[in-house]
C-alpha cells in the first residue's frame, strides 16, 4: 500500500500541488509537500487511532481542493484509495492473522472489530465523494459491505516498474545470479514473497514443498520466522527453505527463481504476484480479489486450491514441463506490460481532477 502510494503521488506531485501526510515520506519534488505524524508503533489499534487524529488535525489546519484517504488512514476525507477491504476479510477471516496462537487470534478479532468499525464510518461519511478500489473483486466487496454505489467506484490496479522487476537476460546471469545469493544452480526454487505468512498460506508452501525432494523454497518478508522455522523441521525441510527477511531489492529473488507460489486466502491485488510475473515466473496463486484479473488459467500460471496437496500437484507440472514454464514465463512478462505505474499515475490524477471540479461547483 505504501508503496503504491508513493509511486502514484510522486508522479502525481511533478504537476499537482500535493500535500502528504504521513509518518514517512521518501519521496520529493519542487509540488510536493510532506507534513510528519509522530505515531505509536504498537499496537496496530491505537497506532491507527493515533495517527488518524493527529492527521486529520494537520489537515483541519490547511486548504485543499481534495482530501484524499489511503486506505482508513483517515477519519473523514473526499477520496479513499482502497487497497483492502478489512470488513469483508473479518467477516470471512476473522484471527486469521494471528496463526496458530489463541491469545494472537483473539487479540487480532479484536483489533479486526475496532479497524472495521472505523472504515465503515469512512465509507458511510457523507463528505465521501469516491472511492478508487485496486481490483473488480474489491470493487465488488465494498459495494456488498458498505452499500457504496457502483457507479462512485473506480477500478484503478496497481503497477510494476519493469525497469527493475524483469527476467534475467540470459541463463548465465541467471546462474551468476544465484551465485551471488548464495542458491544452488542447477536446482529449481520456488519464490514465496510477502507479509502476513498466515493469510498468504505459506504453511501449504512448506508442506507442499516437503513432497517434491527437488524443490528448494525461498522466502521474501518479514513474519513469524521461528514459527515457520519450526513447521519446516517438523516436515523435515529446513535444508531446503530459506528465509531471506525484507529485501531492498527483493525483484533480485524474484529473477533467481522458477516459479512463485503464493497460495493467499484473501487478495485485493497481488503487487508481488505482478512483480513475479513481470521477472517472468509463473504464478501458482488462489482465485481471489485482483489476481483473477491477470493470472490466466494455464497460460501464465495457474490457480490453485488453497491447500498443500492442489499446490503440491501444480508445481509438478511446472517442473515436468521445461516448454510449458518457458512459455508461462512468456506470457508472464506480456501480462506485466499492461501495469505501467505511469498509466496508473495518470488515470488516478484522471480521476482525482474530476472528483475535485464536482467538488468545487
Amino acid at each position: 500500500m505504501e508503496r503504491a502510494s508513493a509511486e502514484v503521488f510522486s508522479r502525481i506531485a511533478e504537476s499537482i500541488d500535493t500535500t502528504i501526510i504521513a509518518t514517512e515520506c521518501e519521496i520529493s519534488g519542487t509540488s510536493l509537500t510532506w507534513l510528519p505524524v509522530h505515531a505509536v508503533k504498537r499496537p496496530a489499534v491505537l497506532n491507527h487511532a493515533w495517527f488518524a487524529r493527529a492527521a486529520g488535525k494537520l489537515e483541519h489546519a490547511g486548504k485543499y481542493d481534495l482530501v484524499v484517504s489511503v486506505d482508513s488512514a483517515a477519519t473523514n476525507a473526499d477520496v479513499v484509495i482502497s487497497h483492502f477491504c478489512l470488513g469483508a476479510f473479518a467477516s470471512r477471516f476473522a484471527g486469521l492473522r494471528g496463526g496458530s496462537h489463541a491469545l494472537r487470534r483473539v487479540y487480532q478479532r479484536v483489533a479486526e472489530g475496532s479497524l472495521s468499525r472505523h472504515e465503515r464510518r469512512l465509507y458511510e461519511s457523507s463528505r465521501l465523494r469516491g472511492v478508487i478500489a485496486v481490483s473488480q473483486g474489491l470493487k465488488r466487496e465494498l459495494v456488498a459491505q458498505y452499500g457504496l454505489a457502483p457507479d462512485t467506484i473506480h477500478v484503478i490496479p496497481n503497477g510494476v516498474d519493469r525497469a527493475v522487476f524483469h527476467p534475467m537476460g540470459s541463463h548465465e546471469e541467471k546462474a551468476a545470479l544465484r551465485r551471488e545469493l548464495g542458491l544452488p544452480e542447477s536446482e529449481f526454487i520456488a519464490v514465496f514473497m510477502g507479509g502476513d505468512w498466515d493469510r498468504k498460506g505459506l504453511a501449504d508452501v512448506i508442506r507442499a514443498v516437503a513432497k517434491l525432494p527437488d524443490v528448494r523454497l525461498v522466502i521474501v518478508g518479514r513474519g513469524n520466522v521461528a514459527a515457520f522455522e519450526k513447521l519446516a523441521a517438523s516436515e523435515g525441510v529446513s535444508d531446503r527453505v530459506r528465509f531471506v527477511g525484507l529485501q531492498v531489492h527483493p525483484e533480485r529473488y524474484l529473477a533467481a527463481g522458477d516459479v512463485f507460489v503464493c497460495p493467499s486466502r484473501y487478495e485485493t491485488f497481488s503487487m508481488s504476484g505482478l512483480e513475479a510475473a513481470a521477472c517472468g515466473l509463473p504464478m501458482l496463486v488462489v482465485r481471489t480479489n485482483g489476481l483473477e484479473d491477470f493470472v490466466e488459467h494455464g497460460v501464465n500460471g495457474f490457480f490453485v486450491e488453497p491447500n498443500a496437496e492442489s499446490l503440491r500437484e501444480h508445481l509438478e507440472r511446472v517442473i515436468a514441463d521445461p516448454q510449458l514454464r518457458c512459455s508461462m514465463s512468456r506470457a508472464a512478462v506480456k501480462t506485466a506490460e499492461r501495469f505501467d505505474w505511469n498509466t496508473i499515475a495518470c488515470e488516478t490524477r484522471d480521476v482525482l481532477e474530476s472528483i475535485a471540479r464536482e467538488r468545487a461547483q
